[in-house]
């Protein structure tokens, strides 16, 4: 891992009297898997979003491969990716369809024939995306997130909903394009997949990132190595 892709300074979100986001800084690295965790209400889809250019934040800065986010908006959405989290979109459409119609939509695209088959989606390329099960929807919506060939790629809990065997093909699937070196930041409740895929995670509370580094390193500073993130998580972000 080489470089730095994203770098939020000082970043701070309010909506109304909440603060959502509360002077967070955090660097992310080339190559890495970073893991975004907290609460319900804590922050992090907001911090998210502001990475992905979704949301402006009220003040701090922003930088995404190495550019300001509010300068160059548009040249950088062209090179990150988002698995969107809700169907609604594109559901009414088929599977080959959703595909094509994303891949209009950039002069600099990944060829389909190549996600289609990594993703195993030939079989239901006919199929409305309504109709998939929980998890070939969610790899309908990683195949989305790639048809641009991004730097970064974003994915909002993406596993949420999906029995144990598609959480695992669909880490399967996310793991080879880490290995390609890709960027991976993602939010999850899952602890267990927090631990064993990302290389650092980054934990906010109530809009302050309060700890950010190795699974390992989480759990030893704070625990015992007989402990795991879940016992981290239960310790450092919530109230309990």
């Amino acid at each position: 891992m080489e470089g730095t892709v994203i770098e939020l300074k000082n970043i701070h979100k309010s909506y109304g009297d909440t603060k959502a986001v509360n002077g967070i800084s955090l660097t992310v690295k080339k190559g890495e898997v970073m893991g975004i965790i907290g609460a319900n209400g804590a922050g992090k889809s907001t911090t998210l979003e502001i990475m992905m250019g979704l949301r402006s934040p009220d003040s701090g800065t922003v930088k995404v491969l190495g550019k300001d986010i509010k300068e160059h908006a548009q040249e950088i959405k062209k090179r990150i990716g988002i698995q969107l989290q809700q169907t609604a979109l594109y559901d009414r459409i088929k599977v080959k369809e959703a595909l094509e119609l994303f891949s209009s939509y950039y002069d600099k695209k990944r060829d389909l024939q190549e996600i289609i088959d990594t993703l195993g989606l030939r079989p239901y390329l006919n199929k409305y995306v309504k109709n998939l099960s929980g998890g070939w929807q969610q790899r309908t919506s990683l195949a989305l997130a790639l048809v641009n060939d991004p730097d970064i790629i974003f994915l909002d809990e993406p596993t949420t909903g999906l029995d144990p065997q598609a959480r695992l093909e669909l880490w399967a699937c996310i793991n080879r394009y880490r290995q390609e070196g890709k960027t991976i930041l993602l939010s999850t409740h899952y602890m267990d997949e927090a631990q064993k895929h990302c290389d650092r995670i980054a934990i906010i509370k109530k809009g302050k990132l309060v700890a950010c580094d190795r699974p390992k390193s989480l759990i030893s500073s704070l625990l015992s190595e007989a402990g795991t993130m879940e016992d981290v998580y239960l310790q450092v972000a919530v109230d309990v």
